[in-house]
């Protein structure tokens, strides 16, 4: 759970990058996209992130306006109460966003003591200080985030079935004594079957629990 959820497009990444820093210096926790890994559940982790937070800033630009993405965070905030939007260009955001306030960081150059800075860590504090934790059994089920590392598995079960069938056509039981020979290739099928149960076992527990959430 952060305490400041950035909801921004890529292309204005040089310009959020700063006050993200800034904010994080100010003692606030963040999240944004950056922070997604790979085998993730992205619209379910996005989700979550955003209803944990405290505060949602939304950085406008005239990609951002686009955005469907953007668009989607922001309406989430402001209806939840927690939005704050800044502007990054002179672009007009799309409705009802122009009837809420906005800090306008055009010309805003990374000094944390020029305005509109401190309006908005004054914002993000109020809003994160009065801020409650969303209901846990929303987002209880792990849902498909764990095939990733399932997957994972697999592949590395298959590399080792793939390098013990290499280590059986290249040596073959004339290069080593016979009972180091089977041993050692008993071990990498053990080692190779082990690893298959693993990944078969999360990924069967990952896809059970996402059909219970």
């Amino acid at each position: 759970m952060a305490d400041v959820f950035i909801s921004y497009a890529h292309n204005t990444l040089d310009r959020v990058t700063p006050i993200s820093a800034g904010l994080e210096q100010a003692g606030f926790s963040l999240w944004w996209d950056k922070r997604l890994r790979g085998g993730d559940d992205f619209s379910l982790v996005i989700e979550r992130e955003l209803a944990s937070a405290g505060c949602v800033l939304v950085a406008w630009s005239e990609v951002a306006r686009n955005s469907l993405w953007v668009r989607a965070e922001a309406t989430e905030a402001l209806d939840a109460g927690k939005l704050v939007q800044i502007r990054l260009d002179g672009v007009k955001p799309p409705l009802p966003f122009t009837i809420v306030e906005m800090l306008d960081f055009t010309r805003w150059r990374g000094n944390n003591q020029q305005a509109p800075w401190p309006a908005l860590e004054s914002a993000a504090r109020t809003l994160v200080g009065s801020s409650r934790p969303p209901d846990p059994r929303v987002f209880a089920g792990p849902a498909l985030q764990d095939m990733g590392s399932a997957a994972a598995l697999g592949w590395l079960s298959i590399g080792l079935v793939v390098f013990t069938s290499a280590l059986t056509l290249q040596l073959g039981p004339g290069g080593l004594s016979s009972d180091t020979y089977r041993v050692l290739v008993a071990a990498n099928f053990a080692v190779s079957w082990i690893v298959f149960a693993l990944a078969l076992t999360r990924a069967v527990r990952t896809a059970w629990a996402s059909t219970q959430s």
